[in-house]
C-alpha cells in the first residue's frame, strides 16, 4: 500500500502540470547545444601553402586533401583544357612511371588522386609517408605524354557526343549559359570545337599557370603526429616554388527585368527539365546566409513545399528541388524538376506559386523549429567527423570569415525568425525576373507553354538563340509511307523475302582490353536466340522459339514474360519492320530534326514500355530506337539506340554499328559477322529449363 500511494500522487501531478500546458502554443526553442570543436594545427610553408593538420588516432589511418584557390578561369576557345590537364596527372611522374606509379598505389591499398584543382591521397597509418611523398611527386614534377593526352583527349571527345544526346546534360550545360553568359566561366562549356582546339602545350601551359601552392591548402587528418608530419610536408612541398598569380576580371552578371520562358527543343527527350531561378550575391559571411539557407530548405528542401506539391500532391514527378549557390564571385537560385511532357505548363505554374507563397505569406512557427532542428542535428553529426574541424579552419581562412564563425554557427541558425524568412525570400527570390529553362520535345509542350503569361525564347542545344521550330506534322507521311520507304531503302520487299534467317556476331570493348560480344540468331516467322558473353562466359540468354521463351543469368532460368511472349509471337523476324505494316498497334507520331537530320517517327506500345522508332526523311533507313520503360518505382526510364554504318550483304543493308548512350559513355557494338540464310533448326531455339 505505501508503494501505491507515492505511485497516485505521482499520476496526478503529471495530470495537473500537463493540464497547465498552453498546447496552442509552439514550445520555445532551447538554447543551441554547446560544442566543443577544438582547434587544429597549422603552419604556413615559405611559398604560401597553407598547412592544417588534424591528430585523430582512433584507426590507423590518414589522408591529405588538397585544394588549390584558384580564381575562376575562363578558357574561351580552349574551354576543356582544366578537365584535360586533371585526367593527365597523375600518369606517373619525371621520377617514376606511369605503371609503376599506379602499381605502387595498388600494391599499398592507397588512393591517390590529382586534378588541376588540387588533389587526394588516403592510406594505412605506415604507407601514408610514401603516399604523401607520391602526392607531391605527381604534384610538382607530373608528366604530359603526348601518347596519354591523345587518348585522354579522345576519350573526353567521346563523352562530347554522348552527352549531346542526353536531356539532362544539355539542360545542366545551357542552364549555365543562359543564366551567367557565354563569356562567363560559370556559363561556358566544353564542346566539340573548343576541344579539338587543344593542344598539348595548351595543357602543359594551364598547369604552369595555375598550379601554384600560394593558393593553396593542405589538409592532413588521422594518426599522424604533427611534428613529424610538419617536418614530411615542409620537406616534400616545401619544392614547389610559388608564382604569380594570373589576374582576371570576371563580367558582371545581371537579372531578366521581366521573366520569360527559354525552350529548348529536344525530340528525344521523354520528359521535360525544368531550371527556375535567377542571380543573387551572397556570401557565406552575409548576415542573411543563415536564413536564407532556412528559407531555401522549407521551399525546395527535402521534404520542402515543391517536393510535397509536385509530388506528394499532384504527382507530377519523383522529385523537385531548390538551392541556393553562395559564392564569394556571383551565385544562383534554381528550383529545378523533371515531369511528364503533359504537365510542364502546369509544373511552371505550381513552382512560381510556392515562390508567391514563400514572399507573401509566413511559414508556421512549428515548421521554421522543424527546419532549424534539421539544421542543428545535420551541424552535430558533421562535428563527429575529425575533417569538420580541418575544414571549419580552411573555410575560415578561404572566405575571410570570422574566427568564430562555427562556434556562434547554431546560434545564428536559431536567431533567425518568421519575418526574416519572408524577407530573404522576397529579396533573393525574385519571382518578378526569374528565368524559366526547359529542355523537352517542343511538339509534345510547346503549344500548352505558350498559353502561359510569358515571353519564349528559343535556343539549339549550344545555348545559341534560334527561331521558333516548325512543329507541324507534314501532310502526305503515314506508317506505311515510312515502312515502305525503309524497305525499298535495304533492298526492297522481294529480296527481304528470300532471306529466311540472319544470324550474327558483334562485339563491343567496354574497357581497354576487355571485350563483350553478342551472338543472335532471327529466324521466321518469329524465332530469335541472342547470348551475351564474356571471356568466355555467357552473361545472359534470351530463346524465344516461336510459341514461349525463356531468360537465363548467373546460372538462373526464368519464363518470358508474358507480354513480351504476345510481342513476339506476332513479331515477324528477321525483318519486324514488316509486321508493323499490318499492326495496327503502330502510328505515325512526328517529324523531328536530330543531328541536321529530318526523322518520321512511328510509335507503338511494347512489353517493355513505349517504343518510338525513327526513320531517316533522306535515305528512309532506320536511324534510332528509343523504349521508354516503367521502372518498379513508377518512374520512366528511356533507352536509345543508334543504327550506323548500314553495309549490303546479299543485296540487303544491315547496320554494321549498334551503340547505346550509357551515361558519359557509349557501348558501341559492331558486328564482326553476319550471315543470311545460316543453317538452322529447331534445336537453336530449344527454351531452357
Amino acid at each position: 500500500m505505501k508503494k501505491i500511494i507515492p505511485i497516485v500522487i505521482l499520476l496526478f501531478l503529471s495530470i495537473e502540470i500537463s493540464a497547465q500546458v498552453d498546447r496552442s502554443q509552439p514550445p520555445k526553442s532551447g538554447p543551441p547545444p554547446v560544442i566543443n570543436l577544438g582547434k587544429p594545427k597549422t603552419f604556413t610553408l615559405k611559398n604560401g601553402l597553407k598547412v592544417i593538420i588534424v591528430e585523430n588516432s582512433k584507426l590507423p589511418r590518414a589522408y591529405a586533401n588538397l585544394d588549390i584557390d584558384n580564381y575562376p578561369d575562363f578558357e574561351g576557345e580552349i574551354k576543356g583544357v582544366s578537365s584535360l590537364v586533371s585526367s593527365l596527372m597523375g600518369n606517373g611522374t619525371t621520377n617514376q612511371s606511369k605503371d609503376g606509379y599506379n602499381e605502387e598505389i595498388d600494391y599499398m591499398g592507397a588512393s591517390l588522386s590529382l586534378s588541376a584543382g588540387g588533389g587526394y591521397a588516403s592510406s594505412l597509418k605506415r604507407y601514408f609517408p610514401r603516399v604523401l611523398e607520391m602526392m607531391s611527386d605527381g604534384l610538382i614534377n607530373p608528366v604530359f605524354s603526348d601518347e596519354d593526352f591523345d587518348k585522354e583527349k579522345n576519350i573526353l571527345i567521346d563523352g562530347i557526343k554522348a552527352s549531346q544526346k542526353s536531356v539532362p546534360d544539355i539542360a545542366n550545360q545551357v542552364n549555365g549559359k543562359l543564366f551567367f553568359g557565354s563569356n562567363h566561366p560559370f556559363g561556358e562549356f566544353a564542346n566539340l570545337e573548343t576541344v579539338g582546339n587543344i593542344t598539348l602545350n595548351d595543357a602543359k601551359k594551364y598547369y604552369k599557370t595555375f598550379a601554384k601552392p600560394n593558393n593553396a591548402y593542405l589538409t592532413i587528418v588521422g594518426d599522424v603526429v604533427f611534428e613529424e608530419v610538419k617536418s614530411l610536408v615542409e620537406n616534400l612541398f616545401g619544392k614547389w616554388k610559388k608564382g604569380k598569380l594570373p589576374n582576371y576580371k570576371m563580367p558582371l552578371v545581371n537579372n531578366l527585368n521581366v521573366p520569360e520562358i527559354n525552350f529548348i527543343d529536344m525530340s528525344n527527350a521523354v520528359q521535360s527539365e525544368i531550371s527556375i531561378g535567377n542571380i543573387i550575391n551572397i556570401s557565406m559571411s552575409h548576415p542573411d546566409y543563415f536564413a536564407l539557407r532556412l528559407a531555401n530548405q522549407i521551399y525546395g528542401g527535402s521534404g520542402g513545399k515543391l517536393y510535397l506539391n509536385l509530388r506528394e500532391d499532384k504527382g507530377f514527378t519523383y522529385g523537385a528541388y531548390s538551392g541556393v549557390e553562395t559564392s564569394r564571385y556571383v551565385g544562383r537560385f534554381n528550383a529545378s524538376t523533371s515531369v511528364r511532357n503533359e504537365v510542364t505548363d502546369s509544373s511552371i505554374v505550381e513552382i512560381i506559386k510556392e515562390l508567391d507563397i514563400m514572399t507573401n505569406q509566413n511559414v508556421t512557427e512549428e515548421k521554421l523549429a522543424s527546419v532549424k532542428e534539421k539544421f542543428v542535428g545535420n551541424f552535430i553529426m558533421s562535428t563527429e567527423q575529425p575533417s569538420t574541424i580541418a575544414n571549419f579552419a580552411r573555410n575560415i581562412d578561404k572566405f575571410n570569415l570570422p574566427e568564430n564563425y562555427y562556434e556562434t554557427y547554431l546560434e545564428n541558425f536559431q536567431k533567425v525568425t518568421i519575418d526574416d524568412i519572408k524577407r530573404v525570400s522576397d529579396k533573393y527570390f525574385k519571382k518578378d525576373q526569374i528565368r524559366i529553362v526547359v529542355v523537352g520535345k517542343g511538339v509534345d509542350v510547346i503549344s500548352s507553354l505558350e498559353k502561359l503569361p510569358y515571353d519564349i525564347n528559343y535556343y539549339d542545344k549550344n545555348g545559341d538563340p534560334t527561331s521558333k521550330p516548325d512543329f507541324s506534322t507534314p501532310t502526305g507521311i503515314t506508317k506505311e509511307t515510312v515502312l515502305n520507304k525503309y524497305i525499298d531503302a535495304i533492298g526492297g520487299m522481294d529480296k527481304i523475302k528470300d532471306i529466311n534467317a540472319v544470324s550474327m556476331l558483334a562485339e563491343a570493348e567496354i574497357q581497354p582490353g576487355m571485350k563483350i560480344q553478342m551472338v543472335g540468331i532471327k529466324a521466321e516467322p518469329n524465332k530469335s536466340v541472342m547470348m551475351m558473353m564474356m571471356m568466355g562466359n555467357t552473361l545472359m540468354k534470351m530463346v524465344f522459339d516461336g510459341e514461349k521463351g525463356s531468360i537465363s543469368s548467373q546460372g538462373m532460368v526464368t519464363p518470358m514474360p508474358d507480354e513480351s511472349v504476345k510481342d513476339l509471337i506476332k513479331s515477324t523476324q528477321p525483318f519486324e519492320e514488316v509486321g508493323m505494316l499490318t499492326d495496327d498497334n503502330v502510328k505515325f507520331s512526328s517529324v523531328e530534326e536530330e543531328d541536321g537530320k529530318t526523322l518520321n517517327v512511328l510509335e507503338y506500345s511494347g512489353a517493355e514500355g513505349k517504343v518510338f522508332v525513327y526513320f531517316d526523311a533522306d535515305t528512309g533507313l532506320k536511324y534510332k530506337q528509343t523504349v521508354i520503360a516503367k521502372m518498379p518505382d513508377g518512374s520512366e526510364l528511356a533507352q536509345t539506340t543508334y543504327f550506323n554504318d548500314y553495309r549490303e550483304v546479299n543485296g540487303v543493308l544491315f547496320p554494321y554499328v549498334v551503340s547505346m548512350p550509357l551515361g558519359p559513355q557509349n557501348l558501341e557494338m559492331k558486328i564482326v559477322n553476319l550471315t543470311i540464310n545460316p543453317q538452322v533448326s529447331d534445336a537453336d531455339f530449344t527454351i531452357e529449363k
